[in-house]
């Protein structure tokens, strides 16, 4: 297995986990912050699979140099959310996040599986040295591609599993 079948298969099970953690859940229930009383920080399942899908997006596309799929396929217009695209996801406030909403979980789920197969296509183009190149000096040291891939990839792993902890705030079964 080459480091770049190692990064897909990384890609595939974070989109897995994803798709499995969401099955059995209504959009009510996803669209639901869990703890918004307490803390805002602690996203609803869907924002949390929008921002992963938007994020891989994103930045797979600046390091493919296309434009991404959330103009290219249409998927602003599908979700049509009160929210500016100049914005970090990140960095959105309980009220900005809570505008992260669907009627079926299917536009969610779609866009990140389109998300996914956007990484894995990528992922499947490179050959190992360009793992190398250097995307982004402005960072101390300079980022490589890998270092970059490793750092989006690792993005959805984490929130795949915050999606585990919400679903279980809202007392939903695994």
């Amino acid at each position: 297995m080459t480091y770049l079948d190692m990064l897909v298969e990384s890609v595939d099970r974070a989109q897995e986990r994803f798709e499995r953690l969401f099955d059995g859940v209504r959009a009510d229930e996803a669209n639901r912050f869990p703890a918004a009383e307490v803390s805002g920080q602690i996203k609803s399942m869907t924002w949390l699979a929008w921002h992963t899908a938007r994020e891989m997006d994103l930045q797979i596309s600046d390091l493919a140099d296309r434009e991404p799929i959330w103009f290219s396929q249409g998927w602003k217009e599908k979700f049509h959310l009160d929210l500016p695209d100049d914005t970090p996801d990140w960095r959105h406030s309980l009220d900005e996040a809570q505008k992260v909403q669907v009627d079926d979980l299917s536009l969610v789920l779609g866009y990140l599986d389109a998300a996914a197969n956007l990484a894995k296509d990528y992922l499947k183009s490179l050959d190992e040295d360009s793992l190398d190149d250097i995307v982004d000096d402005s960072w101390t040291p300079a980022v490589t591609r890998g270092a970059r891939l490793v750092s989006i990839i690792d993005d959805a792993a984490m929130h795949s599993g915050q999606v585990i902890y919400a679903r279980r705030l809202l007392g939903l079964k695994d």
